[in-house]
């Protein structure tokens, strides 16, 4: 199990360094309702690589990685950032399938708290960062989190699109705010994912 995330991770590395000279960097524009004081997005994305409407989707299991933080055992964020990912494909018009075998694109994503996962981390292993440094350090309540979302064509084993967002994570929000929080920060980073018209 190992030597294969070691794979995937050796395959993502190169596909992002492969996919570097064609990729463009794009600002995303947030509407007013999805304006936060403490999240910054970012994307990068192939845009000879749009996806056609109708293509087919499925989870990469080994790139899936979610850092679990005590503070927020009973949130159930990774539940909502799946079922937020998978709601900003379909969307798109796109299908998820259940099994990466059967899938065109596969779609994966790293999320975790500052404390596992910091800056200097996050830039060696997907080379982009959307740098939020609003987050305050002297607040105990709040720590700065991360959420990385990648989507690479199966076929040519190259990332064609991944965004990264950065957002003050707060301890003590309450359920229906993290699952209002978690919709749109998704769905902001989903704004500059290629469609092909």
């Amino acid at each position: 199990m190992m030597s294969l995330y070691k794979s995937v991770s050796r395959l993502l590395f190169v596909s992002f360094a492969l996919t570097a000279a064609s990729c463009v960097t794009e600002p995303v524009e947030t509407t007013p309702g999805m304006k936060f004081s403490d999240t910054s997005v970012i994307a990068v994305g192939d845009k000879s690589a749009a996806v056609r409407k109708g293509s087919t989707f499925a989870w990469l299991p080994d790139a899936v990685r979610f850092y679990k933080d005590e503070r927020l055992e009973k949130s159930h964020i990774k539940e909502l950032i799946e079922k937020e990912v998978v709601k900003n494909i379909s969307a798109k018009e796109m299908n998820f399938v259940e099994s990466v075998n059967g899938a065109s694109y596969a779609v994966a994503y790293t999320a975790a708290l500052e404390s596992s996962l910091d800056d200097s981390q996050i830039i060696q292993r997907y080379g982009l960062l959307p740098g939020n440094t609003q987050i305050p350090s002297d607040d105990a309540n709040v720590e700065k989190g991360s959420l990385i979302i990648y989507v690479f064509n199966t076929r040519t084993d190259s990332v064609i699109w991944r965004s990264a967002a950065q957002v003050g994570v707060h301890f003590d929000m309450t359920d229906a705010q993290r699952k209002e929080r978690v919709e749109r920060i998704v769905a902001e980073m989903f704004q500059t994912f290629p469609v092909q018209e």
